[in-house]
């Protein structure tokens, strides 16, 4: 038995005062509607908005065609596209393959973001110290 994927919406405000809509679970042919419907009209709703997907899995063109629809709608009412918070690596590629990926802002999440590190990095092996 093949059970339908579902999705799940919250909406919380940022420390700036933007609206960011939480996206989580799974997207499909079945549930892209629904998202395309969510996120355009949360950005109908906010001045400021930006889309969490850091618990979503977008990976099909249907998720693909949502996300479109949205940077559709912010160049008709001449807006700024949301900012994509969260994007996992699958999508990020997705996203990139498509020539999608220059459409939206993007932002880490924080539980995404780079580790800091003490040790600085080294970009080539002539800048390695030499031993005497």
């Amino acid at each position: 038995m093949t059970t339908t994927p579902t999705l799940q919406f919250a909406v919380s405000t940022d420390p700036g005062g933007a609206a960011v809509l939480h996206v989580r679970g799974e997207t499909d042919l079945a549930t892209a509607g629904l998202l395309r419907e969510r996120l355009l009209t949360e950005f109908a709703r906010h001045d400021r908005l930006v889309v969490d997907l850091s618990r979503a899995m977008l990976y099909d063109g249907a998720a693909l065609r949502a996300l479109h629809a949205l940077y559709r709608e912010a160049v008709r009412t001449r807006r700024q596209p949301p900012t994509l918070r969260g994007v996992r690596p699958t999508l990020a590629k997705a996203l990139k393959a498509t020539g999608m990926h220059t459409l939206f802002p993007r932002q880490d999440h924080p539980s995404f973001a780079p580790a800091r590190t003490a040790h600085p990095r080294i970009s080539s092996p002539e800048s390695l110290p030499t031993a005497a």
